[in-house]
């Protein structure tokens, strides 16, 4: 009876452990994790840019408070935390 408590808690154990390197990008790749929200804020921040006369009309007066609103604005749009770290 013991040793299958054991085993059990083994097993358990073991999988929560596996899950949660996993989750932290050391046993998957955290971009492939990640793919589509990266993609989605790329376009979201480009798009930004480019909206903004001064950004997207080449005249080199993009104020850095707006490309920090920018990035503040497409990090709030991922849905997975950990990947907001791969943009910021």
């Amino acid at each position: 009876m013991k040793s299958k408590i054991s085993t059990f808690f083994l097993v358990c154990f073991s999988t929560i452990l596996l899950y949660s390197f996993s989750d932290c990008g050391i046993l998957v790749d955290h971009e492939d994790v990640c793919a589509n929200d990266l993609k989605n804020y790329d376009d979201c921040f480009t798009i930004l840019l480019v909206a903004d006369p001064a950004c997207g009309q080449g005249t080199g007066t993009c104020l850095p408070a707006y490309v920090q609103l920018a990035k503040t604005i497409c990090g709030s749009r991922m849905k997975t935390k950990g990947c907001r770290a791969h943009r910021d």
